[in-house]
């Protein structure tokens, strides 16, 4: 019977110890503050265009979220987000068709129209902008000379309405380009241009040629990509490129069907400039006026990138959240990815819509995968801003409560069972109480097996009691800890969310590598 008060005395100590070392957390948690967070919305492809109903459900989410958005996401507006996305990196055609040609011929004759009609500004501004499309065009399979000549001419033309606009600074700029491009033997000459012009090219070239050479060091992710820089292929990743004329510089890489974006890179003489491009990254994209989109062959492709290819996204545009919204197989899909942490947040790819119309069904699932279960219409409203999750929301806290429950119970009843028996053992043939025996140390016969049955008794039991009450007072302190921190947590962070995705591994950083000789220039056939 002695052992019992023991049990129950470190029961009360290890209790005490587990509470001080568990409420000390919430303290430290606590510290640090709300960080203001900017959202981009992209579109999400299911192959190389976008389903017609893409984007009409991204104009309604869009107009519900700044609706619903209870400020603390900062929206980036489609034109910004590509604008970022774009910068130094021009989309490649998949193909030259027909249409393609027609378009850029149209470009080009625009542009020369306002030139012959003595309007610079628009000349300049409508010329500008046809010799991106032909950038671009250049690099894409198909593309032959009668393109190249005619991408000559853009920039011939564009240098010869900054040279009508007196802006030789801006011309000479567009002449190094032509260099760059064509090779100080480009066909700038008085048949085709004005002799003014024609004499500035030749004096940037001679410029060109006193200047000392550069170089720029390429590395991809995967390796082994051609380097198709010019239009010329130099070779595999990882490599330099050397003895480079200063200048902008068009550079793509291609890797199997895969292939990186149009980068203009700038060359300085003396020195070498670094690139590294992650190719799948760069092969997902799509470069839209007002948007950005990323394209997959289904939606288990885009499961297994989407993380890698947001977040990359999001550092490109500088915003910590990114949402991927479109729709695919006939349903809308919409992830929602933490630029900042590299992780899924949530995801929704089960809500089937219409062909026609729109589902505001499906809509207000997207807002939830931006905004959380706070913004489903289809169940109770979600808590005021600054509410706290409720405490018995915590699944550790409920387990501790009924691990303590169960202890204290049994606990109990043991040490209730024990106490009685003190008092009432036994009872001899007449009904009078014997348990007087055991303290007077005459035992009779007929009661002695009782009494040493009854010592054994007691001592298991104390032990179990002990035991019980200890657990029971341990899983108290636990619930008490666990309810308490789940009532600190904000309301949302407690609400049932959609299903989530496993966190993919932060990509590997590509390191560049050391300086290596140029091989043999060799033309890549268009």
């Amino acid at each position: 019977m002695s052992r019992r008060p023991i049990v129950l005395a470190l029961a009360t100590v290890v209790a005490a110890a587990t509470l001080h070392s568990l409420t000390a957390t919430p303290a430290r948690a606590a510290e640090g503050g709300d960080v203001e967070r900017t959202l981009a919305i992209v579109e999400l492809r299911g192959g190389e265009v976008a389903d017609p109903l893409t984007n009409k459900y991204m104009t309604e989410i869009i107009s519900a979220f700044r609706d619903e958005n209870p400020g603390d996401l900062i929206l980036v507006d489609g034109k910004t987000t590509a604008d970022k996305v774009r910068k130094d990196r021009d989309q490649v055609p998949s193909a030259i068709s027909e249409t393609t040609r027609a378009a850029l011929s149209e470009a080009r004759k625009k542009g020369t129209d306002l030139l012959d009609n003595a309007d610079f500004p628009g000349a300049i501004k409508a010329l500008g902008s046809a010799e991106a499309k032909y950038r671009a065009a250049t690099g894409a399979p198909g593309a032959d000379d009668k393109l190249r000549n005619e991408y000559l001419d853009v920039l011939a033309q564009l240098a010869t309405a900054h040279v009508a606009a007196g802006d030789k600074g801006a011309a000479a700029e567009v002449f190094r380009t032509i260099i760059t491009t064509f090779g100080l033997k480009a066909n700038v000459t008085d048949d085709n241009y004005r002799p003014d012009v024609v004499e500035l090219f030749k004096a940037e070239v001679k410029k060109v040629e006193k200047m000392p050479k550069g170089s720029v060091e390429v590395a991809s992710s995967p390796a082994g990509a051609r380097i198709i820089l010019g239009g010329n292929d130099r070779g595999a990743t990882p490599a330099t490129v050397a003895d480079l004329i200063p200048g902008v510089y068009a550079l793509r890489l291609q890797l199997g069907k895969e292939s990186s974006m149009l980068h203009r890179v700038k060359i300085d003489g003396g020195t070498a400039a670094k690139v590294s491009f992650d190719i799948a990254y760069e092969s997902h994209l799509a470069l839209e006026e007002d948007h950005v989109g990323l394209m997959y062959a289904d939606l288990k492709t885009a499961e297994a990138r989407i993380q890698t290819d947001a977040v990359n996204v999001g550092r490109d545009v500088e915003a910590n959240m990114v949402c991927a919204v479109g729709v695919v197989d006939g349903k809308l899909v919409s992830f929602l990815v933490d630029v900042t942490n590299n992780r899924i947040v949530r995801y929704a790819n089960d809500v089937k819509v219409p062909k026609v119309g729109i589902s505001k069904r499906a809509v207000n699932k997207v807002l939830v995968t931006i905004l959380g279960e706070k913004a489903d219409k289809n169940v109770v409203e979600g808590p005021p801003a600054g509410a706290k999750s409720a405490w018995y929301n915590s699944k550790p806290g409920l387990i501790s409560a009924g691990v303590a429950v169960v202890g204290l119970g049994v606990g109990l009843a043991l040490s209730g069972y024990l106490n009685k028996g003190n008092h009432v053992f036994c009872r001899d043939a007449e009904g009078v109480v014997c348990t007087a025996e055991k303290s007077t140390g005459v035992v009779s016969a007929a009661n002695k097996a009782k009494f040493e049955e009854f010592d054994s008794s007691v001592t298991t039991k104390g032990i179990i009691s002990g035991a019980g009450l200890g657990l029971g007072v341990i899983g108290a302190a636990a619930a008490g800890y666990f309810f308490y921190a789940e009532s600190q947590k904000p309301a949302e962070a407690a609400a049932v969310l959609y299903r989530g995705m496993e966190t993919q591994p932060a990509q590997a950083q590509v390191v560049l590598p050391p300086r290596l000789d140029a091989g043999p220039v060799r033309f890549l056939a268009q």
